[in-house]
């Protein structure tokens, strides 16, 4: 497969060259979403899809969609291509990863006479392209069509040794919801399991991340939604699940006089913590009036967090005056945490964007029903460099306007190339078939340099969602390029 070479140069003051790879264009397999999902020393590997699929989506179905695993090598050259349409459409894909230096496709099936719903893994041969060896089960969860979520999160730990289960499931006995959690080795045996229950239903309990520690503890960071109408106090929670305990170690994450409306979590294993930062609000769950952050020693998980806050500078919100805002102008709204990126000091660099999605429904007198168009809005990119004191070191906005219909935003958004003291930022100006494809810099004083990467006359879409970081000066993105599907690299 050829590819041409364009090079870019990033920085006025540096010496430093950007350099993109275009594979030549696939001719089967038109109009597809893609995604990669792992990389070895030969190449990386492409989930692709008929149908889109996002971020937020956990399944990826079978039924009326035509689904392939592909395997690219470092020439971008496709060596081969497996179809998971083999599998029935009662199959639900739950996840691709690698474990142990091998892929595993993740699928949930419901067994009718057994009355349960079973998650397996099956491994690949990388060489080959085909299953290596029969599916091997790895939980399992009575099902009930009225309580059953269908839905299994996987994790692994970040020293690739584990993985982790963890389903919700309300109780049949009285409807609350119960939180299953399983911790296995690289061969898929069972370390420990525990099956949590709680005091809460479903629609007021909610799952905002779940991670697994390398010491196989699995912490569920949780919130409450107890009057939906006030939409105030959303009540954060860290849950760590341990081996040997029978019960949820909670630890509760709040703000005095404010509303904490959106965190994340990550672990920093430099300085051995559990940080979390996110928005805080005044007013209400929706709005963001500044920053929180806190962090918990992992030798001391029965201390009390330190939570930090820190308001939104005036300066800094007169940059969104064209913008919605509330309360005068003094908090900042659509906005939501995508990432943490761990600084070596304690500190975190946390990532946010505006998006929202709006609809419209319209009648169609000649077929006589009612459809539904969904419009996609993803809009500026907010990055704080946020000290180990939760003191805000910088802030950084990266401007763009994306609007797309109908697609589910698969080509909205961004997607990030971390290096040692910069942060590379990569998206579409416009969501159209002909689009400048920029890129934007940001160096560690929180200084931005944008430059075009590549120019509408390329003809070229990337879908940021399916880009991954591959080495640690190397992205690879899939896109559409003059109506056709492909992919790009980019060395930085």
């Amino acid at each position: 497969m050829k590819f041409k070479t364009i090079l870019f140069l990033l920085f006025a003051s540096t010496s430093f060259a950007q350099k993109v790879d275009f594979a030549t264009p696939e001719k089967s397999f038109q109009r597809t979403f893609m995604k990669v999902i792992g990389q070895n020393e030969n190449g990386f590997f492409v989930l692709k899809s008929t149908s889109a699929f996002g971020n937020k989506q956990d399944q990826l179905r079978l039924r009326d969609n035509k689904v392939d695993i592909t395997f690219i090598n470092n020439n971008l050259a496709t060596i081969w291509t497996y179809s998971l349409n083999v599998y029935s459409s009662e199959h639900e894909i739950q996840d691709i990863s690698f474990l142990n230096d091998s892929l595993y496709l993740y699928y949930a099936i419901i067994n009718k006479e057994a009355n349960k719903n079973e998650l397996f893994a099956q491994k690949f041969n990388l060489k080959k392209g085909v299953p290596d060896t029969p599916p091997v089960l790895l939980d399992e969860i009575q099902f009930d069509k009225k309580r059953n979520r269908g839905t299994f999160y996987i994790r692994q730990s970040k020293n690739k040794k584990m993985l982790a289960t963890m389903y919700k499931q309300s109780e049949s006995e009285n409807d609350k919801l119960s939180i299953s959690v399983k911790v296995l080795d690289t061969t898929l045996q069972t370390i420990w399991s525990t099956k949590y229950k709680t005091e809460y239903y479903d629609g007021v309990l909610f799952l905002n991340d779940f991670k697994l520690c390398n010491d196989s503890n699995v912490y569920i960071l949780t919130s409450l939604d107890l009057d939906k109408k006030m939409l105030r106090d959303k009540k954060y929670t860290l849950n760590i699940a341990k081996p040997n305990h029978s019960k949820l170690i909670p630890i509760i994450i709040s703000l005095e006089k404010f509303f904490i409306n959106d965190i994340k979590m990550e672990f920093d294993y430099i300085n051995n913590q559990i940080v979390m930062a996110g928005f805080y609000s005044e007013l209400n769950s929706f709005s963001s009036a500044g920053i929180v952050y806190a962090n918990i020693n992992l030798n001391n998980l029965n201390a009390k967090p330190r939570i930090y806050t820190e308001s939104f500078k005036a300066k800094f919100l007169n940059e969104f005056n064209s913008e919605r805002t509330i309360n005068r102008g003094t908090e900042l709204i659509n906005y939501y945490i995508d990432k943490i990126l761990v600084r070596t000091d304690g500190g975190v660099i946390l990532v946010a964007e505006s998006n929202y999605v709006t609809e419209s429904t319209n009648y169609n007198s000649y077929y006589q029903l009612y459809t539904t168009s969904y419009t996609y809005h993803y809009d500026n990119i907010i990055l704080f460099s946020i000290n180990p004191t939760g003191r805000i070191h910088w802030e950084s906005i990266v401007r763009k306007n994306q609007v797309s219909e109908d697609d589910a935003g698969f080509y909205s958004s961004y997607i990030i190339n971390l290096d040692v003291d910069k942060v590379n930022v990569i998206y579409n100006k416009f969501i159209r078939k002909a689009t400048d494809i920029l890129s934007c810099s940001i160096n560690n004083k929180g200084e931005t340099t944008e430059k075009v990467l590549l120019k509408e006359n390329e003809n070229t879409l990337i879908m940021p969602a399916g880009g991954k970081q591959i080495s640690a000066d190397q992205l690879v993105i899939p896109c559409i390029q003059k109506n056709k599907t492909n992919f790009i690299r980019i060395t930085f």
